[in-house]
């Protein structure tokens, strides 16, 4: 049994493979000071649910369901060859249960993604949410590049690094943002960061959420009520939104965070002057 501290919540390990995924050392905890949030256990037989999925997708021809039967959740990985991959989850008074079982071959990053769905379902319990984005430091305070695939985000990330001194980066993919039992909003970082590997222990309050969007020039303006929503929402677990549960608790946690941390768009061109012009804007505004 292992234990991990991720966004400020213990997770627990037990089984095989699982204690090899890229950035979990990181995280790894030899006593911590409050009850496992999650239990995760790889070494107990789980059977599938004849039940139809609430949602379904399909990448690198690997068919992805989400099931959900009497306040428990199965995710569920299928491949050509007829290997497949569950993981259910299910709450037990405060805290959360989870089995992963694999019959055939799977790959570290499918394990790796279903232990991040696993832990987004335990989190949102705690007001903690994943967030799609690249998230830099600077002066003790995160600001999230948010967008669709291709956007931006880790580029205008790695302008910040460039242009900008003293800055440094917290999570490249899935930085994790817990309201805090005091009110606050704070960014963390976590074992999953896409395809850089940066996996800091680490959290600080939040500047500023950018989201992005290409174009031949540099403009910034603040998003507000609904679009200000619009702008964080598709960045959240995308699978979540398909049941009512889940995402009426992302709804929650959004509308605090955006009580307190503004929200901008930034249309621009992957250069120094749009990070320039983020800049200035979050010092103006005494954000930085």
């Amino acid at each position: 049994m292992r234990q991990y501290t991720i966004a400020g919540h213990t997770i627990q390990i037990s089984g095989e493979r699982l204690d090899s995924l890229p950035g979990f050392n990181f995280f790894f905890s030899e006593k911590a000071d409050n009850e496992p949030l999650l239990v995760i256990n790889t070494e107990t037989e789980l059977k599938d649910w004849n039940i139809s999925p609430v949602f379904t997708s399909k990448y690198e021809k690997i068919i992805y369901d989400l099931l959900v039967k009497n306040n428990a959740y199965l995710f569920r990985m299928k491949q050509p060859n007829g290997s497949y991959l569950l993981a259910e989850i299910s709450r037990r008074s405060d805290n959360f249960q989870a089995v992963i079982y694999q019959a055939g071959i799977f790959s570290e990053p499918s394990l790796h993604y279903i232990c991040w769905l696993l832990f987004g379902i335990a989190a949102l319990s705690r007001k903690t949410v994943s967030i799609h984005s690249s998230a830099v430091i600077y002066r003790g305070k995160s600001i999230l590049f948010l967008g669709e695939s291709g956007t931006g985000k880790s580029t205008q990330a790695r302008l910040w690094l460039n242009y900008i001194p003293n800055t440094e980066l917290l999570n490249d993919d899935s930085p994790f943002v817990r309201v805090e039992a005091n009110g606050g909003i704070l960014a963390y970082g976590s074992p999953w960061s896409g395809k850089t590997p940066c996996y800091k222990n680490q959290h600080t309050p939040i500047a500023a959420f950018v989201r992005l969007s290409q174009a031949p020039y540099n403009r910034i303006k603040q998003l507000q009520g609904i679009e200000a929503v619009a702008a964080l929402l598709p960045s959240c677990p995308f699978a979540f939104a398909y049941e009512k549960q889940l995402s009426e608790s992302i709804y929650s946690i959004l509308s605090l965070i955006l009580q307190q941390i503004p929200v901008y768009h930034l249309e621009c061109l992957p250069d120094a002057g749009a990070v320039k012009l983020v800049y200035s804007t979050l010092i103006q505004n005494n954000f930085l």
